[in-house]
């Protein structure tokens, strides 16, 4: 099992510091390049190539805090279609990863990918 936290003060977003993910056996990994949208693009990265028999995902409160205390954020999501490039979604789906994005934005996968290199 790992778990996914954000490392701020809270209640305040705009003390960001780091997406941390701690695994099955208590390893670290932090993504702190002080771009909360790229961390969060290089956590999910990390979840896919590195995680992909861990049996179970989750997140601490600090993630669900984060967002409702105002961080300008939304959520996409990343689909697949058959034989198609992944896209990104607005609209939430069971087994979906969840990315975020400035709010009021709505970045095509492609452009996301490029934000956050």
């Amino acid at each position: 099992m790992s778990f996914t936290s954000i490392n701020y003060e809270e209640p305040n977003p705009e003390t960001y510091k780091s997406v941390e993910i701690h695994d099955f056996n208590d390893n670290k990994t932090v993504f702190n390049s002080g771009d909360f949208v790229k961390d969060w693009f290089d956590l999910i990265k990390f979840v896919i190539m590195e995680l992909e028999n861990e049996p179970f995902h989750g997140c601490s409160s600090t993630v669900n805090h984060f967002i409702m205390d105002g961080a300008p954020f939304d959520s996409m999501y990343l689909d697949f279609k058959e034989d198609d490039e992944p896209f990104l979604t607005s609209e939430y789906k069971e087994n979906l990863y969840e990315l975020f994005v400035k709010k009021g934005t709505t970045p095509t996968w492609k452009e996301l990918k490029e934000i956050c290199k």
